[in-house]
């Protein structure tokens, strides 16, 4: 489980290295607008939307999720180096969406695979593995951020570049098992999840909830450098936020088991709907932080949440494209309108309307968790307990 925990470190530093940074650089090196940085920013979840379950099930039917993993990591560390060689808007954009389409397949691949590791060996458990990632993610956005500010924002591709080859290097010792699945299976299991309303559930939730979350947090770097606030002090609020976000992963399984499914459901939507209000009238860095350490309760409940009950109800055989497709909704299309949505909401009324208005939408959600809650008998709102 060691080598797991490294390469989920690694990876996720990868990730955070360009992702908490690139709307900065699109802005102030490439000198894009903000409303072009927005329309970029929203059609990169469609780019996930459309791939991000081709990737899975590539690696399903196939059963080689390690050798298509390690594809996406050789293509990704290459075009991270190869965009700093561009100074043309429309060259890097381009680049950038091809980065996004070998980007978006590596989070389900590198979570089956766990799930896979976890599944033959139950005494270790998903949120321990994943909790070394969000510990990776932390350190790549503040290391990341001071290196920036102190030799430019192009260095968050060098960093990327080196950490994909670095991830590359560490999948040779992680041993994954070869599973080959009959075509009539595969398709068979496949149309059953599709039609499970369970899933479907998790899907329309996970679209209102996540995609409204992660729409409003694309224009969040923005919004706090509209506050004269510096790349090093940003880089520290995700820190927070994630430091608060480790601890509740590690005990993920746990706090499933205590709680229930639904009062973890209604308790991160009621979170997120305060952070919101909270963002809407923020202007200094203190408020900024109290908002991180919100987002990290949120993050740190709903990342463990939808994985393990994904997990509890899908066919293994169908493991990574259950987890593709809920990516793909929640970070894909979801990801897609919010964040298309917010680019309008914010250049016609400002970021703190946007927060706000994203603040009532989440009432949506929540209200389908509470009538959730109360249709469920007592004993089935723990992970056990599955959703009817």
């Amino acid at each position: 489980m060691r080598k797991f925990n490294v390469f989920y470190f690694v990876l996720f530093f990868t990730w955070s290295s360009v992702y908490t940074l690139i709307t900065l650089y699109l802005n102030e090196v490439v000198g894009l607008s903000l409303s072009a940085i927005g329309l970029i920013m929203s059609v990169l979840p469609l780019i996930s939307l459309v791939f991000q379950p081709i990737w899975g099930a590539i690696s399903d039917f196939s059963g080689k999720r390690k050798k298509i993993l390690q594809l996406l990591l050789i293509a990704n560390a290459v075009i991270a180096g190869l965009i700093t060689l561009f100074t043309n808007s429309y060259l890097v954009v381009v680049i950038y969406f091809m980065y996004q389409f070998f980007l978006c397949g590596q989070g389900p691949l590198t979570d089956s695979m766990a799930i896979q590791y976890v599944n033959e060996h139950p005494q270790s458990s998903f949120g321990f593995i994943r909790v070394w990632g969000s510990v990776g993610y932390a350190l790549g956005a503040f290391v990341v951020a001071a290196v920036a500010n102190k030799l430019g924002l192009v260095w968050l591709f060098y960093i990327a570049s080196f950490g994909y080859i670095v991830s590359l290097v560490l999948t040779f010792g992680i041993k994954e098992t070869q599973i080959v699945h009959l075509t009539n299976h595969f398709k068979a299991d496949l149309k059953a999840l599709l039609h499970e309303k369970k899933y479907l559930f998790v899907l329309l939730y996970s679209f209102l909830m996540i995609g409204s979350f992660f729409g409003a947090d694309q224009y969040l770097g923005l919004y706090i450098r509209s506050h004269s606030i510096d790349l090093s002090k940003l880089g520290l609020l995700t820190f927070v936020s994630v430091c608060i976000e480790v601890p509740l992963i590690f005990n993920s399984r746990r706090l499933i088991q205590h709680f229930g499914i639904t009062r973890l459901m209604i308790f991160m939507n009621s979170v997120s709907i305060l952070r919101m209000m909270l963002l809407s009238v923020s202007s200094t860095f203190w408020l900024f932080a109290v908002a991180g350490i919100m987002r990290g309760l949120i993050v740190g409940i709903f990342v463990p949440l939808f994985v393990e009950l994904i997990c509890e109800m899908t066919p293994k055989a169908v493991i990574t494209s259950a987890i593709a497709i809920y990516s793909a909704v929640s970070s894909g299309i979801a990801n897609f309108v919010f964040t298309l949505l917010g680019g309008f909401i914010a250049d016609l009324w400002g970021y703190d309307k946007l927060f706000f208005s994203y603040g009532i939408l989440m009432v949506i959600p929540l209200l389908l968790a509470i009538k959730l809650h109360r249709t469920l008998p007592h004993d089935q709102r723990s992970m056990q307990g599955r959703i009817s």
